[in-house]
């Protein structure tokens, strides 16, 4: 990413000042110092990227800044259509509810990032998140012109802080995905929108950590091939959107005995438990993944022959990266949240209260009830999409000079576990 330089706290940033222009700069206007709002959650960054190719192939010299809590930064770290890459210390903030006497390091770090705001005098702002949060932002920078969604989009009366807000393309706006939304904002300056896609590049010593993982899952003397990768954990507070351990584990039974493939349990931070649990929990051997960064686990689900994941950000990340997918949906509306890509589908099980953003449900009636068949199937019918496609599948014959060795401390650690295994130093 030219010129990025990451917000840190306790530290300033300076950004590219341009000259103050008009209220109304038709695309093609080379001057513009752009802020582009979208904050979390990673998925919605992926599905933002789309927009930020079509802004600069409008703006070509235009000096762009994207503002983004840290938990989702790495998702930008690469983007060539990026100048500047401002993080919000969400991170820190929040702390505060633990650790109260770290409130003048929090101070300081929203003063910075405040201060960014103002003194890089952004001649046109564009928020995607649409949350009282992100209008303030916007506000903040003193921007001239300052787009975002309507009333009935934004969220939290955040429509009062723009000088413009966007038209929908269609009348039930409330069912645009993501992807639409954030291309509204585009079509609304006058950009083009056709053929907007997203980028995620991939760092060479990602996927060489990925690509000695999964020579180590070959046979002695044999070949190594395309993973089938399970990714059964969310964040958090999107825990109600799991699907249960169990179904995930007989959907990766299923897929195994379809495919032969070897199957990979991934996991984020803080989900290795739900990893092993589904391991645990299936009849056929699988191999839990080493801890992985954002971009290593890009570049495993990039070599992976399917990605089964409910609605997170890799699964987003998936489509992005043309991988047939299995997204598994519960309380997630699959119109909202269709993911794109060609070779993906969506296993969901209707049910009376579904969707919902219901995030105290505990009965996850309709997870419960997605049978796994039905999350198998569309794996195979993703598989066979993409293999008529003629996608390549990631392979690997291992040669005599080029073996792994056990003893490197550079070499990724996992466990192979059969049915009932768990990891070690894990509660049974």
């Amino acid at each position: 990413m030219a010129g990025s330089r990451w917000f840190r706290a306790g530290h300033g940033l300076i950004l590219a000042r341009q000259p103050w222009l008009s209220l109304h700069v038709p695309p093609g206007a080379n001057a513009l110092n752009i802020l582009l709002i979208r904050l979390s959650a990673m998925g919605d960054v992926v599905r933002t990227l789309p927009a930020l190719m079509c802004i600069r192939r409008a703006y070509p010299q235009a000096h762009i800044t994207w503002a983004v809590e840290e938990a989702s930064r790495d998702i930008l770290a690469d983007q060539a259509d990026l100048d500047e890459v401002l993080v919000f210390p969400r991170r820190k903030l929040s702390r505060l509810l633990l650790h109260p006497e770290e409130l003048g390091d929090a101070r300081r770090a929203l003063a910075t990032f405040t201060s960014a705001l103002r003194e890089a005098r952004f001649d046109l702002v564009l928020d995607f998140q649409g949350t009282l949060k992100s209008g303030l932002m916007a506000r903040m920078t003193g921007a001239a012109r300052r787009v975002g969604l309507g009333r009935g989009q934004a969220r939290e009366m955040s429509h009062i802080f723009y000088t413009e807000t966007a038209a929908m393309p269609r009348p039930q706006a409330s069912k645009l995905n993501r992807v639409e939304r954030g291309l509204a904002l585009v079509a609304h300056l006058g950009a083009s929108t056709e053929g907007a896609v997203s980028s995620l590049p991939e760092r060479a010593d990602d996927a060489a950590y990925v690509e000695g993982f999964l020579r180590t899952l070959a046979p002695a003397g044999g070949s190594a091939a395309a993973p089938a990768v399970i990714f059964p954990g969310t964040s958090r507070t999107q825990a109600y959107k799991r699907y249960p351990p169990g179904n995930f584990a007989r959907a990766a039974d299923a897929i195994a005995r379809q495919t032969g493939a070897p199957i990979v349990v991934a996991w984020g931070p803080g989900e290795q438990g739900i990893a092993s649990d589904v391991i645990g929990a299936m009849s056929s051997p699988a191999v839990l993944s080493p801890s992985l960064t954002l971009g290593q686990l890009t570049a495993l689900i990039r070599r992976a022959r399917v990605f089964v994941a409910g609605d997170t950000g890799p699964m987003h990340i998936a489509w992005t990266v043309d991988t047939p997918l299995v997204a598994v949906y519960g309380p997630t509306d699959p119109e909202v949240n269709q993911p794109g890509g060609r070779f993906s589908e969506v296993a969901y099980q209707k049910v009376f209260c579904s969707p919902c953003r219901n995030r105290g449900c505990i009965a996850r009636t309709c997870l419960e009830h997605l049978d796994p068949e039905r999350v198998s199937s569309a794996a195979s019918s993703v598989m066979k999409r993409a293999e008529e496609s003629g996608r390549t599948l990631w392979s690997y014959t291992p040669a005599a000079s080029a073996q792994v060795n056990p003893a490197d401390p550079s070499a990724p650690r996992f466990e192979t576990m059969g049915p009932g295994m768990r990891p070690s130093g894990m509660d049974a």
